[in-house]
């Protein structure tokens, strides 16, 4: 009986590890990068009524979380606000914008980057 009772210690043990590690790994990092993409939305001035659809992902390939967002009075551009904590600009995001899978400038979106992004895209041109 004791061997038993050994056995389903050790697998909740486990089961509560894995667990916590997901939350840790996933969900509050995601819930970060959330957060953050709301702050830079309204540092931005854009209300969450421009948004026509909103869809956060893991970046695999470059780390981070992955934001895409297109707005209602700019449904032909997508936009990807990549948030990774490695970043060193305002709330760690960086924004792009595609249309037709071409990236597009500064000048052919309705939402630019902050001020911060352009002149650090500037500086390394």
């Amino acid at each position: 009986m004791k061997k038993n009772k050994k056995w389903w210690i050790i697998v909740g043990a486990f089961l509560v590890l894995c667990l916590v590690g997901y939350i840790i790994l996933f969900v509050i990092p995601k819930d970060t990068a959330n957060k953050a993409a709301d702050n830079y939305l309204a540092e931005q001035k854009i209300k969450s009524s421009q948004i026509e659809s909103r869809v956060i992902t893991k970046d695999w390939k470059m780390g981070g979380y992955l934001t895409k967002i297109v707005f209602k009075d700019d449904p032909d551009i997508k936009y990807e606000y990549s948030y990774d904590k490695r970043i060193d600009l305002p709330y760690h995001i960086f924004v792009n914008g595609y249309k037709d899978g071409s990236g597009q400038t500064a000048d052919g979106m309705k939402h630019p980057p902050l001020p911060e992004q352009l002149a650090e895209i500037n500086k390394t041109k």
